[in-house]
């Protein structure tokens, strides 16, 4: 059931209505400027709701105004994901340990 106040146009009505705001639009005209174009077309509502119509049906719907979505925190050094992380801290360790054995090795053979 429509809300109330709600009124739905017929498919040429509302493709006319659609088409003289987008042609506005197209020509650089404000959303004011729309809304008259539209309302010579037949529409009766508000201007936001011919904006929110218009760009509904040209498949331009806006994100959500505010905050940003939220990401994962980055992890330290830039790394985003956990595998990543993970394979960080095993690589550092594993290069650590080479560079002990190596550092042995060499006072072994007298450098």
């Amino acid at each position: 059931m429509p809300a109330k106040g709600f009124k739905r146009y017929d498919r040429r009505t509302k493709a006319a209505i659609v088409e003289a705001a987008l042609a506005a639009r197209k020509d650089g005209k404000t959303w004011a400027a729309a809304f008259l174009a539209g309302k010579e077309a037949g529409y009766d509502g508000s201007r936001l709701g011919l904006e929110q119509m218009v760009r509904k049906a040209s498949g331009k719907v806006p994100g959500r105004r505010g905050r940003a979505p939220a990401h994962a925190p980055e992890a330290p050094g830039g790394i985003s994901s956990v595998e990543a992380l993970i394979e960080k801290i095993v690589e550092d360790r594993v290069r650590a340990a080479l560079d002990r054995v190596i550092a042995d090795l060499e006072r072994g053979r007298g450098r």
